[in-house]
């Protein structure tokens, strides 16, 4: 029984990392910074109980074929943070103003991230 249910652990968890994007299923353009701060937000953790997290929110343009787009994903998994300096850490590499590379999905331009994964493990090594 418990190989069966760390089977289907193991399979719920590979398909959920399956579906953030790698850099080959993107396309990439020079965007711009238009908001960047870090923000303390109450999170609510069941029906009673719940704590203060800090959120990192960036927004940023860019443009596909003539088509304005805005965004505010960082990467495909939101990250919170126990602290305030931890989460202006986390962007302490998007100010405002600044041109960054922005990723987004071919199929989907309107989808897009500051960023994304390697394909492979040779790209993390380098």
């Amino acid at each position: 029984m418990l190989k069966i249910i760390l089977t289907i652990t193991l399979i719920i968890l590979t398909s959920c990392i399956s579906f953030a994007p790698k850099k080959s299923e993107m396309s990439s353009v020079v965007g711009r910074i238009i908001e960047s701060r870090a923000e303390k937000k109450w999170e609510y953790r069941s029906a009673y109980v719940g704590r203060y997290d800090f959120h990192t929110y960036v927004k940023y343009e860019y443009e596909v074929e003539e088509q304005k787009y805005e965004s505010d994903k960082i990467r495909y998994w939101n990250t919170s943070y126990n602290s305030l300096t931890k989460a202006e850490k986390a962007i302490v590499d998007y100010p405002l103003g600044k041109e960054v590379t922005v990723y987004y999905r071919k199929e989907n331009p309107a989808e897009a991230y500051l960023e994304v994964d390697d394909d492979t493990i040779d790209d993390l090594e380098e």
